[in-house]
């Protein structure tokens, strides 16, 4: 999900009709508090509020995967507690950024967190913003008994094949699912779970299209829709993060706020240019589900 804000807040109004947009675009779950929703720009009181406010807004009508990132386990463990207060599902929790570590270290900080909460925790693989999990070090927390799935956002093909082969080993309902929104289709077709992506929060119609499609034994449609989304997806990356997927929401009708950083001139001029064009891409993508 991403995050509007309102003078240096997030703006729980507009988050409330953000959930009702994506549950009726068909999306099976929401996640809150992630890299997309700027996390990063939030205190854990604001962490806390965001999933409390989905929780609220979704009554029920899809599970609630909360975030709970941080540099400590400690604090992610905190978070976990808030999110099971709220009535979240799940956690969803990515490696400690900023610092660097080893992957024995890195196993060691998602089994303390996943042995001290009681929600089942979904691991996140986001190497853009922390150190990377390894398939290897995936199927080694996949015997874990609170650790349930993964979210891949590496956009490494190879990564991603060896983690649909080691981590059933160890758990056969373990879910891998992709964090890369081009590669859906490619996913499910290796055998994925489904997919944790930016632009689900943008065009949860496409994406749940695409799933559907798949599920049903449409695969050429399901590729033909992917494929047909791969400009849109294209443009929305091509801004600084998240700024591109933003501006997809204010197309859609959500104007998320302002940008709790300065935007330079020139990025804000790539904006103004691409937003007439990504807005014909969007409307055109969305007349081929109806």
């Amino acid at each position: 999900m991403l995050t509007p804000w309102k003078a240096g807040k997030p703006d729980m109004d507009m988050l409330r009709k953000i959930v009702d947009f994506q549950i009726a675009g068909g999306i099976s779950a929401l996640f809150p508090v992630s890299s997309v929703g700027e996390a990063g720009y939030m205190d854990a009181a604001q962490k806390q509020a965001v999933v409390e406010t989905v929780v609220s807004q979704a009554k029920g009508r899809v599970p609630v995967w909360a975030g709970i990132p941080a540099t400590t386990p400690d604090e992610s463990i905190a978070l976990a507690h808030a999110a099971e207060r709220a009535g979240a599902s799940g956690v969803v929790l990515m490696p400690p950024s900023f610092y660097h570590y080893d992957a024995a270290t890195l196993t060691a900080v998602f089994r303390q967190v996943a042995s001290a909460v009681n929600l089942p925790l979904c691991l996140y693989n986001i190497p853009f913003f922390a150190d990377s999990l390894s398939a290897e070090s995936a199927a080694e927390l996949a015997a874990h008994p609170n650790i349930v799935g993964i979210k891949d956002s590496s956009g490494d093909a190879v990564g991603l094949m060896k983690m649909l082969a080691f981590c059933p080993q160890a758990d056969r309902d373990f879910s891998v699912m992709t964090g890369r929104e081009e590669f859906l289709f490619s996913a499910l077709c290796a055998g994925a779970s489904g997919s944790v992506t930016a632009t689900a929060g943008v065009l949860p119609e496409i994406m749940r299209k695409i799933y559907d499609l798949f599920h049903a034994g449409k695969i050429a449609e399901a590729k033909a829709l992917q494929f047909a989304a791969l400009p849109v997806m294209s443009m929305m990356a091509s801004l600084p993060f998240p700024l591109g997927y933003k501006l997809g929401m204010s197309l859609r009708g959500f104007p998320l706020g302002e940008n709790k950083v300065p935007l330079s001139e020139e990025v804000m001029q790539r904006i103004d240019s691409l937003s007439q064009s990504l807005n014909k891409e969007i409307t055109s993508l969305l007349t081929l589900i109806k």
